[in-house]
């Protein structure tokens, strides 16, 4: 007889990075009924003050694509605007494992990966590392606010309202519970 995983609840909140490194979280989302995809992101200090953020209403696709979209669009904001040492934290291990190993040609997604790979070997310090979603509540919310956005990439400059109470909880390291397996 198999037995299930053990679980436990767990105790997570967003990191900030050190001094000098910028911390880019991304997220996609799909709405199911029409299979529109989004992205979001946001851009921060080391004070988790809002640098840049965006979203972005890319049409039609897959939950993954929209996910890749999120973090190709992170990463071309991050460089346009100076970056040079970038953390990216995604909640999407897929995405993760796709920009990290090897992929076929013939994989529907290789020009979007391969562009993403592309920007990720450019002259600065640039690392990813996979957050539970509830790290990445910020983002998140940006990438379901474009929802409502015409298509198209929408920088942000200041963080719209929708996600300020989420941005508060991350600089106070306000803990979110997370039921994880043991």
């Amino acid at each position: 007889m198999l037995s299930s995983p053990k679980k436990c609840v767990v105790q997570v909140h967003w990191h900030a990075p050190l001094p000098g490194v910028f911390k880019l979280n991304t997220d996609g989302s799909k709405n199911s009924g029409f299979g529109a995809i989004r992205a979001g992101g946001v851009i921060r200090n080391s004070a988790g003050v809002w640098i840049t953020g965006f979203a972005v209403n890319q049409g039609v696709g897959s939950t993954l694509e929209a996910e890749l979209w999120g973090v190709f669009w992170g990463l071309h904001l991050a460089w346009e605007i100076g970056c040079r040492h970038i953390e990216v934290e995604c909640d999407a291990n897929s995405v993760l494992s796709l920009l990290a190993g090897s992929i076929a040609s013939t994989h529907p997604l290789f020009s979007l990966i391969s562009c993403c790979k592309l920007m990720l070997q450019q002259d600065w310090v640039c690392s990813l590392t996979h957050v539970f979603r509830e790290q990445n509540c910020v983002a998140d919310g940006l990438a379901h606010m474009s929802h409502g956005m015409v298509p198209g990439l929408h920088r942000l400059e200041l963080a719209p309202p929708c996600v300020c109470e989420s941005l508060a909880a991350d600089v106070c390291s306000l803990a979110k519970p997370r039921v994880v397996a043991v």
